[in-house]
């Protein structure tokens, strides 16, 4: 008998996370963490970033400019790692990092087996589920932590927080929220509006918008990674662009349990501990090119519209230059887009005809064990 059966853990990690701004897209789409293809809506919104001051873009905007991008120039996030050394391990990584996990019960009284399938679902991108609304401006709102360890705090205990963009408590409550100067972006776990307009959360974490974007070994944050919920995100203003200058935040079905790599400073993991860990970098083979899902329904080739693979290009490019860091774990393969991102810019499923297979590893660093001080060097 199936207890929890393969990959209902994993769901929370197949998170899509979100740039949201004080006027929200209008959203009329679900791109499911589970790997489901939804309809593209015939709606355009348009869209607002904290990078651009509050200018609304049409999402037809031909014109667009890249984001600003978050964190240092030599933050892991902004470097590229084309030319970067595979790991010699790569493929047995990716192999493991397909598997998801499940907990077999034992009918004649034994203890739980835990049990791993691998699978070979393609690359999804989440765009609603899962996802982290990220707001800048509004009104001065009261940020009330609902536990004792409550981690960073805001100056006066109040952030500027649009009223009408609230974290969704559905998934996490993931919620970040940047601040008047641009300086600090302060990530929310288990945020949610209460009744009388204040933000009550169960941790929050700050990071700094000119900072490296990762913290010290054993640090936690809103994510089971250590890393920030706006890092590795994708932007509208990149899809309408049609240019991604920064490493993807991805989530992984088998992430290694126990053990993580820089700029990982926690995991969240319950794969194989041999498995890929979080933290680590993974890249788009050179030679790999944006290819045609197949419906599992109908065994068609799913059809791409001109602006899906003009985004999907893009989002090639990226992974093929900066890669991909491993920061969650996810029932599929996922990336993380903006929350609410209208579907003429990116509807999910744009590439799922690439899988784990077509990644290599970028030579990994020391690993380290969670929780734990141990090093194990030259990993």
């Amino acid at each position: 008998m199936l207890i929890h059966g393969y990959l209902t853990t994993a769901l929370r990690g197949a998170a899509v996370s979100t740039l949201v701004v004080t006027a929200l897209a209008a959203c009329s789409n679900d791109s499911s963490s589970d790997g489901a293809t939804p309809s593209p809506s015939a709606s355009a919104a348009a869209t607002t970033s904290p990078a651009t001051a509050g200018a609304t873009v049409p999402a037809e905007a031909t014109d667009a400019k890249p984001e600003k991008l978050f964190f240092a120039a030599d933050s892991p996030w902004n470097t590229p790692v084309d030319t970067s050394s595979t790991d010699p391990r790569s493929e047995a990584l990716l192999k493991r990092a397909k598997e998801s996990v499940g907990v077999i019960e034992q009918t004649d009284g034994g203890r739980p087996v835990t049990q791993y399938q691998t699978g070979e679902e393609g690359l999804f991108v989440n765009t609603t589920r899962w996802t982290t609304p990220v707001v800048q401006g509004g009104p001065s709102t009261v940020m009330r932590c609902r536990q004792a360890d409550c981690g960073d705090q805001p100056p006066g205990g109040r952030l500027p927080v649009p009223a009408d963009v609230d974290p969704d408590p559905r998934y996490d409550g993931w919620y970040s929220i940047i601040d008047e100067d641009g300086r600090y972006a302060y990530d929310l776990w288990r945020g949610r509006r209460e009744s009388d307009g204040t933000i009550s959360y169960q941790y929050m974490r700050r990071w700094s918008l000119a900072g490296a974007g990762f913290g010290k070994p054993q640090e936690v944050s809103a994510r089971g990674s250590g890393l920030p919920l706006i890092g590795g995100l994708i932007r509208p203003g990149e899809l309408q662009a049609g240019e991604i200058s920064h490493a993807l935040a991805i989530s992984v079905p088998g992430a290694a349990t126990g053990v993580f790599v820089r700029p990982a400073s926690s995991t969240d993991g319950n794969g194989r501990s041999s498995s890929l860990p979080e933290g680590a970098r993974i890249r788009l083979k050179a030679d790999v090119v944006l290819r045609r899902a197949t419906d599992p329904d109908t065994g068609k080739k799913i059809k791409l519209t001109a602006q899906q693979r003009r985004v999907g290009d893009a989002i090639v490019a990226a992974l093929r230059t900066y890669g991909a860091i491993v920061v969650d774990r996810a029932a599929v393969p996922t990336l993380y887009a903006q929350r609410d991102v209208s579907s003429s810019l990116l509807v999910g499923n744009e590439l799922q005809g690439l899988t784990l297979d077509d990644f290599e590893v970028v030579k990994l660093g020391s690993t380290y064990e969670y929780p734990a001080t141990t090093t194990k060097a030259g990993q």
